[in-house]
């Protein structure tokens, strides 16, 4: 089914807004026309939705979005559906009769973060003020559009005069403690909230706020703050498996920065319990497996710190590897060395798998095709290939591309609305 959909007013800003989630992994397609079937898009990760409002009278503008967000919300249950609102990155056309209208076919409750910033196109928001280009945007050409001025660049104020909801404003940049702003702002009543964001790295940061809030929430922006929060929300619900075949210095080095960075729950192997009592080691790894995962939702596995001087374990390390993956509710999977990532795969029986990025040289992201695990993502990675980061990115890698369909064991239908 349809992980996110997001109702674009116009069809450039549509793409603009999808291509930015292609880039990180997700399968999505726009659809042109608001009044287009919606019985043949499960085989996508997600949807943006061209409602051609921006230059409808705010009341037509409403209706229209709202009715494609409540036929979204009447699909039949299945993933977790994610609204979103893609609007102009000047802020032109009817943003807070549309923002309104798609709340209203949210759940009790939701909020809409309004993330009025695309930094790679020169638009950012400081103390409440939309600039493009350094300029107030009322003070640019836009403030002139023949169809649609804008002429007032507080975004607050704006919006505020297109809908009858209370909008409130956090200053992220002013904020050391960013949730607990956020989380005030909706205290304070507010059902849309206004957000300041001069940088990618500031809406990424408003983007991990929102998701650790249970609070439903509607992302509004031109695109960038709608993948970051989508990507930061799935990363929440993700478990990944790494497993550390490799002795090499490199890769020791690495696996000390994830273990600062990533917080993983951490299992030191022994192979020599594990080649000479197979049963009985993996019963005692699932043991304290399952005790990690009930806090962590990354799980190293590392076989460099128990010495070990016997014939290559890399086939019964394999067979270890098979019990917890098909066993477990594991989104992703890492694999670093050369000798254990070709076990671990043919023990999965994996014949093939899609190539779908390089992540850092010599790393590259799959998706296993076919078998008991397909649709997982992997990445694997020579034992002495990378800098000291290069583990910790390919963690983020696997965190940020689009779910993956859980493997057969924990298969579970979830309603996610």
């Amino acid at each position: 089914m349809i992980r996110l959909a997001v109702i674009a007013d116009d069809i450039t800003g549509a793409n603009a807004t999808g291509i930015l989630l292609r880039k990180k992994g997700w399968r999505i397609a726009t659809l042109l026309d608001h009044r287009a079937p919606l019985d043949s898009l499960s085989s996508w990760d997600g949807i943006v939705w061209n409602a051609d409002s921006r230059l409808l009278p705010s009341r037509e503008a409403g209706k229209r979005v709202g009715g494609m967000a409540r036929r979204i919300r009447s699909l039949p249950a299945g993933d977790e559906l994610q609204l979103a609102k893609r609007i102009d990155s000047t802020l032109r056309g009817a943003v807070g009769a549309e923002i309104e209208a798609i709340l209203g076919a949210c759940p009790a409750g939701a909020v809409a973060a309004v993330v009025p910033a695309f930094p790679a196109s020169g638009r950012i928001t400081r103390g409440g003020t939309l600039f493009v280009h350094g300029v107030p945007v009322h003070q640019t050409e836009i403030g002139q559009d023949p169809y649609s001025p804008v002429h007032t660049s507080d975004v607050a104020q704006l919006i505020q005069a297109q809908t009858s909801l209370p909008v409130g404003w956090v200053e992220t940049g002013r904020s050391p403690h960013l949730k607990e702003a956020l989380a005030g702002a909706v205290r304070k009543g507010a059902k849309i909230v206004v957000c300041d964001a001069e940088s990618d790295p500031e809406i990424q940061a408003l983007a991990e706020a929102w998701a650790s809030l249970e609070i439903p929430l509607l992302p509004v922006d031109p695109g960038p703050f709608t993948a970051a929060y989508i990507t930061a929300k799935a990363a929440l619900q993700k478990r990944l498996l790494l497993i550390s075949g490799s002795l090499a210095p490199t890769t020791r080095e690495q696996l000390e920065v994830v273990q600062t960075a990533c917080s993983p729950g951490i299992i030191d192997v022994d192979l020599n319990r594990l080649v000479r009592n197979f049963d009985e080691a993996v019963r005692q790894i699932d043991d304290r497996m399952d005790r990690l995962l009930k806090a962590h939702p990354i799980l190293l596995l590392r076989t460099d710190r128990i010495p070990y001087a016997g014939p290559n374990p890399a086939s019964v390390l394999a067979r270890a590897v098979r019990r917890w993956l098909t066993s477990r509710p594991f989104d992703g999977l890492f694999l670093s060395g050369g000798d254990v990532a070709a076990a671990v795969l043919r023990e999965i029986g994996t014949e093939t798998m899609e190539l779908l990025e390089e992540v850092v040289p010599l790393a590259v992201m799959a998706r296993i095709v076919g078998g008991p695990l397909a649709g997982i993502k992997i990445v694997t990675k020579g034992g002495a290939v990378g800098d000291r980061e290069a583990i910790v990115t390919c963690i983020r890698s696997l965190l940020e591309t689009s779910p993956s369909p859980r493997n057969q064991s924990y298969m579970i239908q979830e309603e996610w609305r």
